[in-house]
């Protein structure tokens, strides 16, 4: 392995009850006392997490067994690969013990041993029955058939032993994957004179080098590493599995439970969808109960929202919500640990499901359904985050689930293979082909609708129709894209910011088709000298509004032309005008057109201002000149 390549490290938690030798066994495995702190040396018992490095592929993590610092060994053990549970021959299985190894089952650590301390303590007899204690301990968990070990850290009896069964699991521990972005909860944050600020943790995911940039998050706050340590030594590298410490430079001091992780991954959020298995000896949980969510290295408190019941009993396992009372950093399949609000007892673990659901109440249909389906592969994740939102881009996917650009869209290419989901490419919109098919056919429907009941307009306008159709779900070039297809498929045409059916052709309707008649023999009578609106109103006893909009209606079915200042020809009437032209010079006045066309330099100006918007006439300065129309113009 080159320098340059990033090293497999195993973290191993030592877990188990305060006072049963946690620290000592260590000391007696790496030779290192990790009883640092003062205030630790004072007590006797660890209060933050220490670490020993065991080797060169391996580190302890000693995480405190005092009943009131349990949230810094979940913190601990969030990051653990495999884990030691240690209990004491004279004291046997204690609370501690029970709630310690609670949360290693509910973070799923499935390597570990079981460690039998201060055995020159008890006679033989005594020592068998705490082994087999320990053994039946285990049923039911992640790590039941660890083998079980009696040690005594002073004399070093079955030391050995022990270090070969932990030498056999970090060789059989898989490497992490290396995907292709960086996150680290942050366990401690601390400055060093010279250096600055520095933060550590165990890497979870990717790797990161000096002099790259991340986020810390939940503050969303550019962070640049300025320099790496990896189990203690100095590196350009850190990675998956690390237990690493980074050297930042940035505007806030991180804290406990911050995580840094690459730009574009990770999701803030204050409510969550959850799978939750109740510990069989926890207590029973009812609607709204207050807890405590450990995520990582953070803890927020929160209420649950039960979905199907209104009480979840001790060892059932259920699909809920969490409304948190601050926001954490989190994406789908994270575990952690729940504890209740007070007395603060393990209740049990915790997989994210959704980490930013698109919905916040508990009687949303179809919800259990939906938070059931993440429970399958990944590919089932990813077409359920599709489905649930409707549309959403390959960089909101990327936000929520800790996947690989690569691996993600092969899964995305898999199901739009499978005819489940629909890839737009240019944005990465995603969405249930469903869901497209069903858009193809409401836009003629809606059409339809529309021409049915202004039958007059030559289309609906394009933003109106798109708002009908898509909604909140409005994103991007869809709208383009959907009338695009229809067009293509010659269901229908869009021109001018107006869309109607092929083949739509503008109609008065039946209940105006007597008043529109009046109006365009009025303005065939006026010829070139038309009323303006109100005046054709009071002509015809009608009302002014009414008039305007018989005006529209027999504008867009072709029978009159609207030109500026509120005048109105109709449409034979423009076209005599047309033929007028013809016989004029090449080049012309606005007089000559006036006296040609027997008609006021009021009608005669915005008349040929429409003959140049209509590309019949050009106009230079007091000049025209008329165009002459090729055979494909006409």
């Amino acid at each position: 392995m080159s320098d340059n390549e990033p090293k497999h490290h195993v973290v191993i938690g030592t877990a188990g009850h305060i006072d049963h030798g946690k620290t000592s066994l260590v000391l007696a495995l790496t030779g290192r006392d990790l009883d640092k702190l003062a205030e630790e040396k004072r007590r006797g018992i660890t209060i933050e997490l220490g670490f020993a490095y065991y080797g060169e592929n391996a580190a302890f993590v000693d995480v405190p067994g005092h009943e009131k610092l349990v949230k810094t060994m979940i913190a601990g053990a969030s990051a653990m690969s495999a884990a030691m549970l240690v209990i004491a021959a004279d004291d046997g299985v204690m609370p501690q013990t029970r709630e310690h190894l609670t949360v290693l089952d509910a973070l799923g650590v499935k390597r570990g041993v079981v460690v039998v301390t201060k055995a020159d303590m008890v006679d033989d007899d005594w020592l068998d029955l705490v082994v087999e204690e320990a053994r039946e301990l285990l049923i039911g968990t992640s790590l039941e058939g660890s083998r079980v070990f009696a040690v005594d850290s002073l004399s070093g009896r079955g030391i050995v032993e022990l270090k070969t069964e932990l030498d056999r699991i970090i060789a059989e521990t898989p490497v992490p994957g290396q995907e292709d972005f960086f996150r680290m909860p942050i366990d401690r944050s601390f400055v060093i004179k010279g250096h600055g600020r520095v933060v550590t943790g165990t890497v979870w995911n990717g790797s990161i080098r000096s002099g790259q940039k991340l986020r810390l998050l939940p503050e969303d706050i550019e962070a640049k590493i300025r320099g790496l340590q990896a189990h203690e030594e100095t590196t350009d590298i850190v990675s998956a599995g690390d237990r690493a410490a980074l050297n930042l430079s940035t505007e806030v001091d991180p804290e406990r439970g911050d995580v840094l992780i690459s730009k574009g991954r990770g999701v803030v959020s204050d409510f969550l969808d959850i799978s939750l298995n109740l510990a069989a000896n926890a207590r029973a949980l009812k609607q709204r109960a207050r807890v405590r969510l450990h995520l990582g290295t953070a803890e927020v408190l929160g209420r649950l929202l039960l979905i199907d019941r209104d009480r979840l009993q001790a060892g059932e396992a259920a699909n809920v919500r969490i409304a948190l009372e601050s926001p954490l950093v989190a994406m789908h399949s994270d575990l952690g640990v729940l504890r209740f609000y007070s007395p603060t007892d393990t209740l049990g673990g915790v997989r994210v499901l959704d980490p930013d659901p698109p919905d916040r109440k508990r009687s949303v249909v179809g919800l259990s359904e939906r938070l059931t389906r993440f429970h399958g592969q990944v590919e089932a994740a990813v077409e359920t985050f599709v489905r649930s939102r409707t549309v959403m881009t390959v960089s909101e996917l990327l936000r929520m689930i800790p996947s690989s650009r690569v691996d993600l869209m092969e899964m995305v290419q898999k199901l739009v293979e499978k005819s489940i989901l629909l890839h737009l490419d240019g944005e990465g919109i995603l969405l249930p082909v469903t869901v497209w098919n069903g858009w193809l056919r409401a836009v003629p429907e809606i059409l339809t609708a529309y021409h049915n009941s202004q039958p007059n307009e030559p289309g609906m306008p394009t933003a109106a129709l798109m708002q009908e159709v898509l909604g909140q779900h409005k994103r991007g070039d869809i709208g383009e894209l959907l009338l695009s297809e229809l067009s293509a498929g010659g269901v229908l045409d869009e021109e001018g910011g107006l869309v109607h059916l092929h083949g739509f052709v503008p109609t008065l309707a039946a209940k105006d088709e007597k008043d529109a008649e009046r109006v365009h023999a009025a303005l065939n009578d006026a010829g070139m000298k038309p009323p303006v609106p109100s005046k054709l109103a009071e002509e015809l006893n009608m009302a002014e509004s009414q008039v305007r909009a018989l005006l529209k209606a027999l504008k867009n079915v072709g029978r009159v032309v609207i030109l500026e200042d509120k005048l109105v020809l109709s449409a034979e009437w423009v076209e005599r005008a047309a033929l007028i032209l013809q016989e004029l010079p090449a080049e012309f006045k606005l007089a000559e057109f006036n006296a040609a066309a027997g008609t006021s330099r009021k009608v005669g100006a915005p008349l040929l201002g429409y003959f140049d918007k209509q590309g019949d006439t050009v106009r230079d300065g007091d000049v025209r000149r008329l165009v002459e129309k090729t055979e494909s113009d006409s």
